[in-house]
């Protein structure tokens, strides 16, 4: 049977004020009808107008309906709905889907056989003379963004070289804001999100220069790289192209080889640029003992994928992008699984030093690495100097990217004990993405 918690409804929310309004109407005893049936959950609320709105959810994509004119998506009802099939399951007790409902899942059917019948006609066999007039027409395609990219990489060269002549102070926001916009007309948005992470990293704090002068040497080498990427090993090429702003497609990735296992949730975090909202979900495979991450992306009143909740687990092959060290993967498609040995969860915490071999390891195959995945055993959280550390059992420390609030409600969850701590690494700070209990904590 499947089940939501209240944080995987939250993960769905469009914005916090949506989530606020959904727990209000999150009691049982608010709704005039509940049921549920085959997946599919339903029920009538008291709204504004003369009839009451119905909502339904479709629980395993998810999708949402309500008849209430909202524009946010899922609405506050939708939020309700699912808070209630969280916290109170039982108190669905109908199970007789009404009509509206029943409509309502005959037009979401007859949607999904247009769909499928169009992927069909795709499908059908294609003559010879129009596969090679396409690779013609793809090729020439290539060429020509290659072409574009090389001209951009090579005004973004000399760019650098007069920056780092001129001195990095005396750079404007302008120049950096021309110059991101000049690799989107390059077809290269890797590199515009490079040069707009590395604008950022002016003027904060006191080693503002060497941070952004290392970041400027990545974007260097990856350069050079470019340039030089037939000879370099097929792994590593993936990483530069990815860098660049070349994206695979999912079939594409879909056609590789995957790893099947039994697949632990051990962190999770969501950010929001204000155009769209980016889910990062880890994953840890119990008996390859290799880490996935899963990106799922949302802009607007778009729902987000939704997986278990941390500790959870997912069962299935996961396909790994290529990459120098394989991390993003699809999310687990369902296949026959190994037989789970519960005692091998805890293996993925370690101290922090294993941790930091791990992850210079993995730079000396990878210098563009961005987040990689830190598992810490029996970790304290300490604040020093208005600054949250994370200290393991053998006094290491690392810095957290925390706020002074969210460093207290850490202290206030372990206790005083040690926790298990995930999270992302940058090569400078900690993002916390998933706290796990110690025996001794608990």
């Amino acid at each position: 049977m499947t089940t939501w918690t209240t944080a995987q409804v939250a993960a769905l929310s469009p914005d916090a004020a949506s989530l606020k309004a959904g727990e209000k109407l999150s009691q049982p005893h608010q709704w005039q009808t509940l049921g549920q049936a085959d997946g599919v959950l339903w029920g009538e609320i008291k709204g504004s107008g003369k009839n009451p709105y119905q909502t339904a959810i479709a629980l395993a994509e998810p999708a949402f309906k309500c008849s209430c004119p909202s524009r946010k998506f899922p609405c506050k009802h939708g939020l309700g709905l699912a808070l209630v099939f969280a916290a109170h399951p039982d108190k669905l007790t109908g199970n007789e889907p009404p009509v509206w409902l029943q409509e309502w899942l005959e037009k979401r059917g007859q949607r999904a056989q247009k769909q499928a019948d169009k992927a069909a006609a795709k499908d059908e066999p294609v003559d010879e003379a129009t596969l090679q007039k396409r690779a013609a027409a793809q090729q020439k395609r290539n060429a020509a963004r290659e072409d574009k990219v090389n001209a951009g990489i090579t005004e973004l060269q000399r760019w650098l070289s007069d920056l780092i002549r001129q001195g990095l102070a005396n750079s404007d926001d302008n120049q950096w804001q021309r110059m991101a916009a000049r690799m989107v007309d390059a077809q290269a948005p890797g590199l515009a999100r490079s040069l707009q992470n590395a604008a950022s990293l002016r003027y904060q704090g006191g080693a503002w220069q060497e941070k952004l002068l290392a970041e400027l040497a990545r974007l260097h080498l990856l350069l050079e790289a470019w340039q030089r990427r037939d000879k370099l090993p097929a792994d590593v090429q993936a990483d530069v192209l990815a860098h660049i702003g070349f994206n695979l497609s999912k079939d594409d990735v879909l056609a590789l080889d995957g790893i099947t296992d039994h697949w632990q949730v051990v962190g999770q975090r969501q950010e929001d640029d204000g155009q769209m909202r980016t889910q990062r979900t880890w994953l840890y495979g119990v008996e390859s003992q290799r880490y996935a991450l899963l990106l799922d992306f949302a802009v607007q009143n778009q729902p987000m994928a939704l997986y278990p909740g941390l500790g959870g687990n997912l069962e299935g092959k996961a396909i790994y992008y290529p990459a120098a060290i394989p991390l993003r993967a699809l999310p687990p498609s369902p296949s026959p699984s190994p037989t789970r040995d519960e005692g091998s969860k805890a293996a993925a915490f370690m101290p922090l030093a294993a941790n930091f071999a791990a992850y210079g390891t993995a730079l000396g195959k990878c210098p563009w690495l961005g987040y990689f995945p830190f598992a810490i055993a029996n970790a304290i959280p300490v604040r020093h100097d208005q600054q949250w550390l994370l200290v393991d059992a053998e006094q290491h420390a690392v810095p957290l990217r925390i706020s002074d609030e969210q460093g207290w409600i850490l202290l206030a969850e372990s206790g005083g004990h040690p926790l298990h701590v995930f999270g992302e690494w940058d090569g400078n700070a900690l993002q916390v993405c998933g706290t796990f209990q110690t025996n001794e904590a608990a």
